[in-house]
């Protein structure tokens, strides 16, 4: 199926998943499904009419015992949105269709989603504002300086949470000792935010710890050497186990696990 003929029937839709595909990487069905609010089915019809389009490919792991399709966006679907974007006076983002999963996607974006889906009325990802548009929105705010993986603003029970999400990706370089696996690479994390500690304008600074080893040292270092910014720490095994809603973050001057929402008392969206 050539270009033309594949533009002219996709429908609203599939707009939508080939150019969430070309901004977030490579996703599977289930998350296209929560991503449009539709069926898995429907999900799979319209990745496959895509698929048969030449708009996206798809990959599956031999060790993946669940045999689940991995979709990523063609260069001929980048084009087709290129040219779509282009014709109708929009921007064409950063990178389109050249973007790696985000593992704050895959640990806060898409759970959020969820949990927006299941309580309607109640809680809303109002934004979320993917690695490159979190850059963007940080040199707006002359913090060019800061490096997130995220940006979001988080509605519930009448509350609303503006915060910056950071993803440890656990110890810096391949011969790393075991006594320093605990703080290896954590530096560097917040390591912006210490050279002038800036006033950040969000409630509140998530940051995601590989493993609840890792979270105790930021919180001792945090604890230490305080910053302006309100940071909150979780692991990533309390956000397999929990909705990343609920009481899992915590901050240096408290043991306590705190709901998202009562990092901050601010109620305006």
């Amino acid at each position: 199926m050539g270009d033309h003929a594949a533009v002219r029937r996709l429908p609203p839709r599939r707009w939508r998943i080939l150019s969430f595909l070309a901004q977030h990487g490579s996703t599977s069905t289930l998350d296209v499904a929560l991503v449009c609010d539709v069926s898995r089915l429907t999900a799979h019809r319209d990745l496959a009419w895509l698929y048969e389009a030449g708009l996206v490919r798809r990959r599956r792991s031999e060790e993946d015992r669940t045999h689940t399709w991995w979709y990523e966006v063609t260069a001929e679907g980048v084009e087709v949105l290129r040219r779509d974007r282009t014709a109708s006076g929009r921007s064409v983002p950063l990178q389109l269709g050249r973007r790696r999963p985000s593992l704050a996607d895959a640990l806060l974006f898409l759970p959020l989603l969820e949990v927006s889906r299941r309580n309607p009325g109640r809680c809303e990802l109002f934004q979320w504002l993917a690695t490159m548009e979190t850059s963007a929105w940080l040199r707006q705010h002359d913090l060019a300086h800061l490096r997130a993986d995220g940006y979001g603003v988080w509605l519930e029970d009448g509350r609303c949470l503006r915060f910056l999400v950071h993803v440890d990706s656990g110890p810096v370089g391949d011969a790393v000792a075991e006594r320093e696996k605990r703080s290896s690479g954590l530096g560097g994390l917040l390591a912006g935010y210490r050279r002038i500690d800036p006033a950040v304008p969000v409630g509140a600074v998530l940051v995601i710890a590989q493993d609840a080893e890792r979270e105790e040292q930021l919180l001792a270092d945090l604890g230490r050497e305080p910053l302006r910014a309100r940071i909150a720490v979780t692991a990533r095994e309390m956000l397999y186990r929990h909705w990343s809603n609920e009481q899992v973050w915590r901050l240096p001057e408290g043991s306590n696990a705190r709901r998202l929402t009562d990092l901050t008392v601010d109620r305006s969206p």
